[in-house]
């Protein structure tokens, strides 16, 4: 605990710190090392061991570094500057495989969490001072709300207005904040900032929009109602995601990550029924390698995630989720990241932990595809050490022959 205090309070002064060169101690080399071991891994290829990937956000790296939830969500050069350092932080602290500068983006991201969507949309969205941003009231209810959010402009409104006047003053302080691991060239992680090209999903943001018991009652008496609500949504989804492509100048075929953890309080039927339609709209507007999040239990919708949404990739896949059913469904199929109970992080211990990434290994990595991951979100206060003890299981336990 002393030792991670004095980190933080140098990372508290180096945060202040501009027009240096933020160097990160981790090789170039060793950078390579980990992205062969993730490429393999997602051809279901055979690399050295076992990966592994913990998820860990923003909620738990602003205190790491001394910055402040409040600067960060009002001022675009604070959050450039807070996300360099957290992953500093990251590359220098965690045992991962990561290996850019900004997880699963290149460069800098307008990072306003899971509310650009519903906060464009028309909810309000609540910026505490000491937390992530939450989506405010519900309000959609009758027809004449479903033929005003069809009129919404969702670019340029709201949260997204937002992410573009971030993504402009990012560009334009871009070169005071000049990046470089060992051995490595300079490069601006602010020079290309990407909006938030990823989604909560047509049911989760109508969740939002609607409100989650709401949407769950008319699920049952007025499903012909959420159909045109998530039409509606899909629309303006696919929309704005194809903007992203055009504005950031993506490149194609176009890879995509999405999640709908909502919906996986619906059965199969009412998935199929309900949802799976605009799913497979936003789904199939991507043409590349597509990553599906789903938290909790999501068993009974595995095959239709395989057969109906082909997915690539299953992110953060829950802790509840039966290893040897997820197996025989997915192996060889679609790659696997997650598992790991987030509160035996938080209040586990090491050796406990390693019992459980040892037990995923041994149902799971045989079939290659496996990543280690928590399933999902690590919380803010898990021991350091209980987060590296995912990796110094795949190190004992994860190895190929």
């Amino acid at each position: 605990m002393l030792l991670l205090m004095k980190q933080r309070n140098v990372f508290t002064k180096n945060f202040r710190d501009m027009n240096k060169i933020i160097e990160i101690d981790l090789s170039v080399e060793e950078l390579e090392k980990r992205k062969e071991r993730i490429e393999k891994t997602k051809k279901f290829e055979t690399p050295d061991r076992v990966a592994v990937l913990p998820g860990l956000a923003l909620r738990f790296l602003i205190p790491q570094i001394g910055a402040s939830f409040k600067k960060y969500y009002s001022d675009p050069e604070e959050m450039l500057r807070a996300q360099i350092y957290a992953q500093k932080w990251v590359l220098e602290n965690v045992k991962t495989d990561a290996y850019s500068i900004t997880g699963a983006w290149v460069g800098a991201w307008t990072d306003f969490q899971n509310t650009f969507e519903s906060g464009s949309l028309g909810c309000d969205v609540i910026f505490p001072d000491d937390d992530i941003p939450w989506v405010g009231s519900a309000w959609i209810k009758d027809d004449q709300d479903l033929k005003k959010l069809e009129m919404m402009d969702f670019i340029n409104r709201g949260i997204n207005a937002k992410q573009l006047q971030f993504r402009n003053k990012m560009m334009e302080v871009a070169e005071k904040y000049p990046v470089r691991f060992k051995g490595g060239e300079i490069f601006y992680p602010g020079a290309r900032p990407s909006l938030t090209h990823t989604s909560d999903g047509p049911f989760g943001v109508a969740g939002d929009l609607m409100g989650q018991t709401e949407i769950f009652t008319a699920v049952y008496e007025r499903p012909d109602f959420v159909k045109e609500l998530l039409r509606i949504v899909t629309d303006k989804l696919i929309q704005y995601l194809d903007y992203c492509w055009e504005i950031e100048r993506l490149p194609v075929p176009k890879n995509f990550s999405w999640t709908d953890d909502l919906a996986v309080s619906l059965s199969p039927e009412q998935f199929k029924d309900i949802v799976l339609p605009s799913e497979k709209r936003l789904r199939f507007n991507f043409d590349g390698y597509v990553s599906l999040h789903m938290c909790g239990k999501s068993d009974h919708l595995l095959k239709i995630f395989r057969d109906d949404l082909k997915i690539n990739e299953l992110q953060g896949f829950g802790y509840q989720v039966d290893l040897d059913y997820i197996s025989e469904v997915m192996r060889g199929k679609v790659i696997l990241i997650g598992n790991i109970d987030p509160m035996l992080i938080y209040s586990g211990t090491p050796e406990q932990i390693k019992t459980e990434v040892k037990n995923v290994i041994n149902k799971l990595a045989k079939h290659r595809g496996l990543i280690i991951q928590d399933g999902n979100n690590i919380p803010p206060g898990s021991p350091l050490e209980n987060i590296n003890a995912m990796m110094e299981a795949a190190e004992e336990f994860g190895k190929y022959e």
